[in-house]
């Protein structure tokens, strides 16, 4: 028969049960209470989650419908469900959707869908249960489809890490599995910037396709393609020579000095009375992204101008293959103009954009010569071809 007792020697406040175990063993255990009431309702659970493990294969739901029950019976606050990994990762995305730029919730998303279709119903399970075998195996999956290293990484290492990692800080699981993973190797590879002479054959190239003004909008400021396609009339400054927007990446406010060929190009458009208005038209409001983005239809402004670039990955399991030149060497070549004259590093990440360090850490308000200076450090491209 089972029996309450406290230390007869005084050492502790606490009342202790002694009991026979199912197997026969006799043990004396403290109920961590001082009250001999909710000492018995300790005893009386602990037997009933020892009869349950026992007595077959108990599941995490029937063992907490036991602890809490006894806890009602006690008037104590019942045990927080675990949330499951859907759950955990809906909540993640939540939690970020005011916080980054509309495009890294977007990536988000994506990376939230995709672990999610992989686990299938393994995904309502409980976030606890989520392995580090599960996330390796994960990690294979991707690379077997095709993706880069470096891009596993970021979904990996970066995205659902994150996820995980703040269930960790709120308590919901006690150990992050994504971050016992290590990340994979990366072989970087250098990209190219366009001369000027290719710049030259792109415009040519482009003609009557509305993208010629994108070009130059490119050439003289390494915006990143949407950031150029959705520009309207309104971040024209011709008063003060200067381009102003925010970048879909960071939301942060660039502002950039108009190159004297974006100038010429701007003179020879009809005014337009919208201020709101797109500049490119037939760019905005279209994704980058797929077999008739924007990417793909750059792509084929370059292969008839006849400006391939060197080949830096062969085409992966998906079709995809990676060139050193693309939309994003006039990033490159914007600010490599400006490094290569001897101007100032932090004029150089202004004059580009960029929003982290080995970029720049936030939006600083130069003077307004000062940027029209760098980016005048962009050589013009030869008269009567721009």
């Amino acid at each position: 028969m089972p029996c309450l007792t406290k230390d007869s020697k005084g050492r502790s406040q606490f009342w202790y049960v002694c009991y026979t175990t199912p197997d026969g063993r006799r043990l004396k255990t403290s109920t961590g209470q001082t009250d001999k009431a909710k000492a018995w309702e300790f005893y009386n659970t602990k037997i009933a989650v020892e009869a349950e493990i026992t007595n077959g294969r108990p599941t995490e739901k029937r063992l907490r419908e036991i602890i809490n029950d006894a806890l009602a019976r006690l008037g104590e606050q019942k045990l927080r469900s675990d949330p499951t990994i859907k759950q955990q990762l809906d909540t993640w995305v939540e939690s970020k959707r005011d916080a980054v730029a509309d495009s890294t919730i977007a990536a988000y998303e994506q990376t939230r869908g995709m672990f999610l279709d992989f686990l299938g119903p393994r995904a309502n399970r409980s976030v606890r249960l989520l392995t580090k075998d599960e996330v390796i195996e994960f990690r294979n999956h991707l690379r077997s489809e095709g993706r880069t290293a470096g891009t596993v990484n970021k979904l990996v290492r970066l995205y659902l890490n994150s996820a995980f990692e703040d269930a960790k800080t709120e308590g919901v699981i006690d150990h992050n599995p994504f971050s016992a993973v290590d990340a994979l190797k990366v072989t970087k590879v250098k990209k190219d910037r366009f001369t000027a002479e290719q710049v030259v054959r792109l415009l040519k190239a482009a003609e009557g396709t509305g993208w010629t003004g994108a070009i130059l909008v490119a050439y003289g400021t390494g915006a990143r393609l949407q950031d150029v396609a959705n520009l309207k009339w309104s971040a024209i400054d011709s008063d003060n020579g200067l381009l102003t927007f925010e970048q879909r990446k960071t939301g942060k406010e660039t502002v950039v000095g108009l190159h004297p060929d974006f100038e010429d190009w701007i003179a020879r458009q009809p005014p337009s009375d919208d201020p709101d208005g797109c500049l490119f038209p037939t760019l905005a409001n279209r994704e980058a992204g797929g077999r008739n983005g924007l990417s793909a239809e750059f792509s084929g402004i370059m292969e008839k101008a006849g400006v391939a670039g060197k080949i830096l990955r062969e085409r992966d399991r998906k079709g995809r293959q990676i060139r050193s030149l693309s939309f994003h060497s006039f990033r490159y070549g914007a600010a490599s103009h400006i490094f290569n004259q001897a101007a100032l590093a932090d004029v150089a990440r202004r004059v580009t954009g960029h929003a982290a360090r080995g970029a720049i850490s936030g939006y600083i308000r130069e003077d307004v010569e000062m940027l029209k200076a760098a980016t005048q450090l962009i050589p013009r491209l030869p008269k009567g071809d721009s």
